[in-house]
């Protein structure tokens, strides 16, 4: 919307002058801002965009938190509400690509990921304690410590794709977040990954799953939410809903 406003100011050159001053006047601030950006080096440009990049997803941020705070006021609510996609997966998928390898930023996002699982978790079973972990995981205190052994490993790869008639990935074993990215901006229409990014775009911005290598299975008595409920403190780098989206065909 910003730029929306910058652009609409610059092709009309009308509207956008304050009350007390001259269209000669605005031209003329216009031109020394130009010669200003003119001179700055290709680093300072990059400088600026990526500070513009990380203002947008702490606005992101705080809108999210504040989404999450306002559903713990009837948690975990008398009506049982299924397990679902959540709403903020797009949302902090959009916040994981602007702040790259913002470690601070990224421990933000993860306690917002796993506060929200935690809180569906509790609308679904009615199980108050989910709401208690909710809290904890949005306040930072409870712990995402990575896990020992690489279990998302025994997943396997999986291609995921809009188009199965013509499904050639554009790359293969794609990491997280290009992955994410070019498939969520539609730049690319199959991903061949590791488990679990092709079941999670697909679960989250459509598509169909093919060629999926080594399922993961069950053990007796485990179901896709309880392992989910194990495994996502120890992997902070993905949504839980990712995992629970590889874990779905197991059932």
């Amino acid at each position: 919307m910003r730029l929306v406003v910058s652009v609409s100011c610059l092709l009309l050159m009308v509207g956008c002058v304050g009350p007390h001053s001259t269209g000669a006047l605005w031209a003329q601030q216009n031109l020394e801002q130009e010669l200003v950006i003119g001179r700055q080096t290709e680093a300072e440009r990059l400088a600026k965009l990526h500070a513009y990049e990380l203002a947008l997803a702490d606005e992101s941020l705080a809108s999210e938190r504040a989404r999450l705070s306002a559903a713990f006021q009837d948690c975990p609510g008398a009506t049982r509400q299924a397990l679902q996609v959540s709403p903020g997966d797009r949302v902090r998928d959009s916040i994981r690509v602007r702040i790259g390898d913002d470690v601070q930023r990224q421990a933000a996002v993860a306690q917002l990921a796993l506060a929200d699982w935690r809180l569906r978790r509790a609308q679904a079973t009615g199980e108050a304690h989910f709401c208690d972990e909710a809290r904890q995981a949005l306040g930072g205190s409870l712990s995402t410590a990575p896990n020992s052994t690489d279990v998302l490993r025994s997943f396997g790869s999986a291609t995921v794709t809009r188009d199965p008639r013509n499904a050639t990935a554009a790359t293969d074993e794609a990491a997280m977040t290009p992955g994410l990215s070019d498939y969520a901006l539609g730049y690319v229409d199959t991903v061949r990954a590791r488990a679990p990014l092709p079941q999670y775009l697909a679960a989250v911005y459509g598509g169909v799953l093919l060629a999926v290598d080594s399922p993961p299975r069950l053990t007796a008595g485990q179901t896709p939410e309880t392992v989910v409920d194990g495994l996502a403190p120890a992997y902070a780098q993905w949504e839980p809903d990712a995992i629970y989206a590889a874990l779905l065909p197991a059932q």
